[in-house]
């Protein structure tokens, strides 16, 4: 008696089936588990926390940022780096915010500056805004039109924590005369870099800066 009718390529094809979905599987898995290359130009920037000032973008007058960290290192203009902080860049107003080139005038329309702390230390640390130059020009670079001397400005600043994200302060103050100086915000950390307090407590950080 014939057995062939009885025969059947179900199982067969089953497990040819059932193969090729593990062969998948492992596939997907070990593509998940490659490692992305890495981008060329990637840049990491290692910062706890941010300190970011600005003032008005029309604004030709120079305001400058100062930081004192607890072991009474100050970081401002004239000393860009210092302990574990530094400052990124000098804005000073519309002086070096406007550059000539063949195709004509390019104007950087914002005023800011940046202090980043990198890695931190328990104690209290101080932030001030200084208006250190007051404009002379009779015209605005950015428009050609007659520029209004500020006789106040509204500064603000924000200091932000990085890891994990928190808004530690922001706030805006009024600067009213060339030399005046205030300060924004202190923060005291403790030894796991926590914010733990801050006030507003004044305290002058231009003459200590310059040695008077």
């Amino acid at each position: 008696m014939r057995r062939d009718r009885y025969k059947t390529s179900i199982a067969f094809i089953d497990l040819l089936f059932n193969i090729t979905i593990g062969l998948t599987m492992l596939f997907i898995i070990a593509f998940l588990l490659i490692n992305p290359v890495a981008k060329k130009g990637d840049i990491i920037v290692k910062a706890e926390f941010i300190i970011t000032m600005s003032w008005p973008s029309d604004s030709q007058d120079d305001i400058d940022l100062y930081l004192k960290d607890p072991s009474g290192n100050v970081v401002y203009f004239r000393q860009k780096d210092k302990g574990l902080t530094n400052l990124d860049r000098d804005d000073l107003g519309i002086a070096n915010d406007t550059i000539e080139t063949a195709t004509g005038k390019t104007v950087f329309k914002i005023n800011e500056e940046h202090i980043t702390i990198r890695e931190t230390i328990e104690g209290q640390y101080i932030v001030n805004a200084h208006w250190y130059a007051q404009s002379k020009l009779a015209k605005n670079y950015m428009t050609g039109e007659t520029y209004k001397l500020n006789d106040s400005i509204e500064v603000t600043v924000k200091v932000e924590k990085l890891n994990p994200y928190s808004l530690v302060y922001v706030g805006t103050k009024v600067l009213s005369y060339q030399g005046d100086e205030t300060t924004f915000v202190r923060f005291t950390l403790d030894s796991d870099g926590k914010v733990i307090s801050t006030s507003e407590l004044p305290f002058k950080l231009v003459d200590k800066a310059n040695g008077r």
